[in-house]
């Protein structure tokens, strides 16, 4: 199933019985947009002298685009 299906079918669910399962906008579980914070928010942090290491979010923001891109990918090649 596609993001874009999935939407769709979020998106029928009734307000009343979106409370029955515990969700008042269910189709907000389905990331549309992503705002990423600029480098300053999210400085590198000095590990001693040498050492530089990126931030929690930094790497958050690498795993997502990885995996958008492999997602991609297999989706091109006709992967379900």
């Amino acid at each position: 199933m596609q993001a874009d299906e999935a939407l769709e079918i979020l998106q029928r669910i009734s307000p009343a019985d979106a409370i029955l399962i515990g969700f008042k906008r269910p189709e907000l579980m389905i990331i549309r947009r992503l705002t990423v914070a600029p480098p300053c928010v999210r400085p590198s942090v000095n590990m001693g002298s040498l050492m530089r290491s990126e931030d929690d979010l930094t790497y958050s923001y690498q795993q997502i685009v990885k995996n958008s891109n492999l997602l991609k990918l297999q989706v091109e090649k006709g992967a379900n």
